[in-house]
């Protein structure tokens, strides 16, 4: 019997991967309590991390799994179940990491916090499965939306954070209206709505296609937070707590990141607006590198540095994605992955000494060690250090940038390294070479070892670059079956 239902599971994964995290957010919204709530949730997103890595590794083994065709909308691809399990394993990750900062949030307010979380996780990871075009808009609006509600509830107890939730709901509003209009008329140039029949669709009016092909990135571009679309981010995540830079800084950031790629990718291998589009987002990653890098040198905030080092990193995604090649999209997604690892350690890291500002790190390797080495971890990823998974993303991305002539693309990796340099070498001589001169401000209790899980995966996810062969084989196979083409 209980075979029997693991492989019905099994069949039903991609929805599943969905649901559950709705299911989770409403059950907790009927808990009662805000400890209860964070234990139904931790169940609600392991159990969608357990479907969602289980599925992609079925997927990217070379042998795809039977699914049950319960819902036409959903249309599963290399991209979008690579993504998804990564989201979902970020989620179970994030969830267990804020059970340490609960009260920060509230007894009332922590409960629809954590269901906001949810429900935003299960609309990325719904965009990333969607068929077509509009209920791509729609799931990315609405998991924009949790993002947006999350800050909001956390600027109850701390007011500083409501302006970045304004700033978002307003300038997300303008992206949204781009990607919907963007929708139409990329569908009304290529005659569907449907991404698999893009690549191969007759485009009869170029112009008008590409013209909605790059609103729909540019509305996309705005819920990451690529420079010079990030006014938001700075606002709601420089004083947010545990909860809203988990759920907005990694979580929300991954989710459009990842749903950026895999639409550019149908979009690029589509002769007729595929170098336009590459030019688009080969230029939006180079100034999102550039500015990312330079605020992140003069931020003295560690989450304003966290969120622009993160700007920096998915302006090298974004350059991956525009080379259009196989090789380009796997260097996406491994990169993807290094920035979920660091962003992990940076904001996991304060978190665990409610760390906002650079003094507040120095001798902080003394009084949390765990904290510090994964902040370390973090920094040295994003210098590119080698044998991390920093290093090994943008090693790909030299490779494909160089097999494909984009040797400005190389240029770029390395002002993003020496950027790294500066401001992780900062962090690493006040956390390890400096006496504190503040009082620990972390949480005392039982309740701190929730962070642990978190920080240790993100230092296991970045020493990947040290034995990559399993992670670079999903990504070449992710990519192949996006494109129809082998790795």
């Amino acid at each position: 019997m209980s075979g029997a239902l693991l492989d019905l599971a099994r069949m039903h994964a991609p929805l599943l991967m969905i649901v559950v995290p709705f299911v989770g957010a409403a059950l907790m919204l009927i808990s009662g309590s805000a400890r209860l709530a964070w234990f139904v949730a931790c169940a609600a997103a392991i159990m969608a991390s357990v479907v969602g890595v289980d599925f992609a590794v079925r997927l990217l083994s070379g042998a795809p799994p039977a699914i049950a065709g319960v819902a036409p909308q959903i249309y599963v691809d290399g991209v979008g179940a690579f993504a998804g399990a990564l989201i979902s394993l970020a989620l179970a990750l994030g969830v267990l990491a804020v059970g340490a900062s609960l009260k920060d949030a509230g007894a009332r307010e922590a409960p629809v916090a954590l269901a906001l979380l949810l429900c935003g996780a299960g609309s990325w990871i719904g965009a990333l499965m969607a068929a077509d075009l509009i209920a791509v808009v729609v799931a990315v609006e609405a998991g924009w939306l949790a993002a947006v509600g999350l800050v909001a509830v956390n600027a109850v107890r701390e007011r500083a954070p409501l302006n970045g939730a304004l700033r978002m709901l307003s300038i997300g509003s303008i992206g949204g209206a781009l990607m919907l209009l963007g929708a139409a008329m990329l569908g009304r140039a290529a005659g569907g709505l449907a991404l698999e029949a893009l690549p191969l669709a007759h485009i009869r009016m170029p112009n008008l296609a590409g013209a909605g092909a790059a609103l729909v990135m540019l509305g996309l571009a705005v819920k990451i937070g690529v420079a010079p679309l990030h006014a938001w981010a700075g606002a709601a995540l420089g004083r947010g707590n545990a909860m809203v830079t988990f759920g907005v800084g990694v979580l929300s950031v991954l989710g459009a990141a990842s749903v950026l790629c895999r639409f550019g990718a149908y979009a690029i291998t589509a002769p007729e607006i595929g170098a336009a589009m590459s030019a688009a987002l080969a230029g939006l990653g180079a100034v999102s590198v550039v500015v990312g890098s330079v605020q992140a040198v003069g931020a003295r905030n560690l989450q304003r540095l966290a969120a622009y080092a993160g700007v920096s990193q998915i302006g090298c995604v974004l350059m991956s994605v525009a080379l259009g090649s196989p090789a380009g999209f796997a260097a996406a997604l491994i990169q993807l992955v290094g920035f979920a690892a660091a962003a992990m350690a940076f904001y996991g890291g304060a978190a665990a000494g409610r760390v906002k500002s650079l003094t507040m790190l120095d001798g902080y390797g003394q009084r949390a060690p765990l904290a510090s080495a994964a902040i370390a971890t973090g920094a040295l990823s994003l210098m590119g250090a080698p044998l991390t998974i920093g290093f090994l993303g943008r090693w790909r991305l030299v490779e494909a940038g160089v097999g494909a002539g984009w040797w400005w693309a190389s240029a770029l990796v390395i002002v993003a390294s020496l950027a790294g340099v500066f401001y992780g070498g900062r962090l690493i001589e006040r956390m390890y070479f400096r006496r504190a001169n503040a009082a620990y401000a972390g949480e005392g209790g039982v309740w701190r070892v929730a962070l642990a899980p978190a920080l240790i995966a993100a230092i296991v996810a970045i020493g990947l670059g040290f034995a990559p062969l399993f992670l670079l084989r999903a990504a070449g196979v992710a990519s192949g079956m996006l494109t129809g083409i082998a790795t």
